[in-house]
């Protein structure tokens, strides 16, 4: 067989199977809510991105979020594309990014097909509700997957050809600025980069000067890249609120504010409530400034979800919503400079309050996380080993549809319509109801083809895991006697460290603020792929070296 033709149906193969995909994942629609912190902030402010009013109008949520995912909403209404086939679309092009960033290593077809058909059908791509909801997790987990394939393809080229490597440089800075301004924890990726960093160098060292100044420079285009992207985000919500930063909890006003009030000792302290009655009444008594939004905080605004949750304290869930809607409430909503002169004040009145002994406080650690108590200690390794077990079992993974209703005024349900050109589920049982009986059939007999499919994953995947992670420890032993490191073994080690960082995140999450963080797992699901196929693709080249040799001229086995 020509190789022409080989790649003709490698090609057919992989198309065939992403429309299976599709086909298959048309079974979702959007499901509509009220929520304005969340999917209704995300489809107002890329409606007001289409409507040349960059994030709309200034309020306690405009920059609360990172921007980037409403003009991927926005950026899909212009291409004419609904929104969950561009989030199906975003994630199969980053698998074919992947397949091309390891093809001087992995040259066989079969074996790239294989690859492509493990990363594409991904539980996390049509896990129900989550892909259903206008969630930043549509295309968060898949840049975080796009960031790592640039760079995968960045250092396999850098030996033969800068110039080679450049593009795949440029990439990896869009996808890391993409990322970094999709969600607010994005640091948890900081230490796997810079252990690949580290080892470019330590590798290159030997390669002279200039290979050495190219490589630092391939590395110092993405952080220029992001630089830029965050100066420009700063200079485009100054312009329009008066705030210069991508997102305002980020100002260091907002944290001196914020900060301040959970630094403050507490006697009556509970788990997950960040700023319990006896803290706000130390504060009232400090502050002038927040006690200016006690008739809101304490009143109607906190009562609200006090009610709600029958109790005197809010949980952090809900906390620095009110304690925003509270300020916002007491009339600092209107300017930006205005809103951040109100948190400096009140982060000032605290922090000098701390200082002279009218307030027992601890030291300032973090500025948004609630307090670390030493009752937590206990907690740690426990949360951290059974969020690691959940992730990398796939935990809460559902396709299934049934009884799914949208939430929302008719008005709120055509602007979702409107501005993700997608189907929108009805909020009325009579007209789901109402459906054709051959359509319901064949929706459900594609979810149960998802449901099992993902099924599959939980099975296969932990073995997979714990099989690679006994692997890669052989495979360590051995390149320590030799003295020497393959780029794989440094990827499924950078991989494993992003699981790590995530779930380090999320076990303090779990502890400190709420125990619901299955949305926020996603994150980590293509890491686990990501994880098995470095230390399968760097077995691969040690056992048939001859195979990984391309016209790239670089090989796996050469480290």
């Amino acid at each position: 067989m020509t190789i022409t033709r080989v790649r003709w149906l490698f090609a057919a193969a992989c198309i065939l199977v992403f429309l299976a995909k599709m086909w298959l994942v048309q079974a979702h629609s959007v499901l509509a809510t009220p929520t304005p912190h969340d999917d209704l902030l995300f489809i107002r402010q890329a409606h007001a991105i289409l409507s040349g009013e960059w994030l709309g109008d200034y309020s306690q949520y405009t920059l609360i979020k990172g921007q980037f995912y409403p003009l991927f909403i926005a950026l899909s209404y212009w291409l004419c594309i609904p929104l969950l086939a561009a989030q199906q679309i975003l994630y199969a092009l980053t698998c074919l990014v992947f397949l091309l960033a390891v093809r001087p290593v992995l040259n066989n077809r079969a074996l790239l097909f294989l690859v492509f058909v493990f990363l594409l059908l991904n539980p996390f791509t049509y896990n129900y509700p989550a892909v259903g909801r206008i969630f930043r997790l549509g295309i968060y987990p898949t840049l975080g997957l796009l960031v790592f394939s640039c760079l995968t393809g960045m250092f396999l080229r850098s030996r033969h050809s800068l110039k080679q490597a450049l593009p795949w440089s440029l990439g990896m800075g869009l996808a890391l600025a993409a990322f970094w301004h999709t969600r607010e924890e994005s640091i948890w990726i900081v230490p796997s980069l810079s252990l690949v960093f580290v080892y470019a160098l330590w590798n290159g060292r030997t390669w002279g000067w200039r290979y050495l100044g190219g490589l630092v420079l391939l590395f110092l285009l993405p952080m220029v890249i992001l630089a830029a992207s965050t100066w420009t985000l700063s200079l485009l919500n100054e312009h329009y609120y008066g705030v210069k930063a991508p997102i305002e909890i980020e100002t260091p006003e907002f944290k001196s504010a914020y900060g301040g009030l959970l630094r403050i000792r507490s006697e009556h302290w509970r788990q997950f409530y960040p700023v319990v009655k006896d803290v706000r009444e130390k504060a009232y008594a400090v502050s002038p400034a927040f006690r200016e939004i006690k008739p809101y905080l304490d009143g109607p605004v906190g009562k609200k979800w006090m009610d709600f949750i029958h109790g005197t304290d809010l949980p952090a869930a809900f906390f620095i919503w009110v304690f925003r809607d509270s300020v916002a409430e007491a009339g600092y909503y209107k300017d930006g400079r205005r809103t951040l002169d109100f948190y400096r004040r009140m982060g000032a009145e605290i922090d000098q309050a701390c200082a002279d002994g009218r307030l027992d406080c601890r030291m300032r650690i973090t500025s948004l996380v609630p307090t670390w108590h030493r009752e937590y200690n206990r907690l740690f390794f426990p949360t951290f080993f059974s969020v690691f077990n959940r992730i990398i079992h796939f935990s809460g993974f559902s396709a299934k549809t049934d009884g799914l209703l949208s939430r929302g005024t008719m008005g709120i349900m055509r602007l979702y319509s409107t501005v993700t050109r997608e189907k929108v589920v009805t909020s009325r049982k009579d007209v789901l109801q109402a459906t054709p009986e051959y359509y319901r059939h064949l929706n459900r007999e594609k979810t149960r083809i998802l449901q099992d499919i993902g099924g599959g994953y939980q099975k296969l995947v932990p073995a997979l895991f714990w099989l690679a992670l006994a692997v890669l420890l052989v495979i360590l032993v051995q390149s320590l006697r030799k003295r020497e490191l393959c780029f794989f073994t440094v990827l499924a080690l950078a991989t494993l460290a992003g699981i790590a960082a995530i779930t380090f995140i999320l076990t303090l999450v779990a502890i400190t603020s709420y125990s619901e963080i299955e949305r926020a797992m996603h994150t980590a699901f293509p890491l686990v792929l990501l994880f098995i196929l470095a230390v399968f693709i760097d077995l691969w080249s040690r056992l048939f070296p001859g195979q990984t040799e391309t016209t790239h001229g670089w090989s796996a086995a050469e480290c």
